[in-house]
């Protein structure tokens, strides 16, 4: 399959808004153990320092993943590239359920790392939750490793 990233527009930043707020709140809270209420106020404090002018804020990357194939929206990548430290962070990489499980999500940080590389990117970072096996499985194929690891008990 092949892909294209493209430009979002403010219904779809909306639309992606409206999902990752409360899902990135509930991974806050599942992993650190904290309160939902608690973690969804962080996940909104997160998206408007990181995102104050939406979709087109400076140094942020959020770009819908088409399917030319099947002529729709298939998925989000949001990065950025920290020019000053020459690496690429992806903060989140979403496949829409529908097309899980087919390599998308390799195939589109495979080519990430092709462009990034290009323009002198020396490394690519990203954020992993502990309750998220698949997405690791994905990652240490792609050969990331591990960098830090928090650790958690409830009691």
């Amino acid at each position: 399959m092949k892909t294209q990233l493209t430009e979002m527009n403010d219904e779809e930043f909306d639309q992606y808004l409206e999902y990752f707020i409360p899902d990135y709140a509930k991974d806050l809270s599942d992993n650190f153990m904290i309160p939902y209420e608690k973690a969804l106020g962080e996940s909104e404090d997160l998206m408007a320092t990181l995102l104050p002018d939406r979709q087109n804020s400076a140094d942020q990357h959020i770009r819908n993943i088409y399917s030319p194939e099947d002529d729709k929206n298939i998925g989000v990548l949001w990065y950025n590239i920290q020019a000053e430290s020459n690496k690429a962070y992806i903060y989140h990489i979403l496949i829409h359920e529908a097309f899980r499980k087919r390599g998308i999500a390799s195939l589109v940080l495979k080519d990430l790392e092709d462009a990034a590389k290009s323009a002198g990117v020396t490394s690519m970072g990203l954020n992993v939750f502990g309750n998220n096996p698949g997405a690791q499985r994905v990652y240490e194929k792609l050969g990331y490793r591990p960098a830090s690891m928090a650790m958690g008990k409830r009691i």
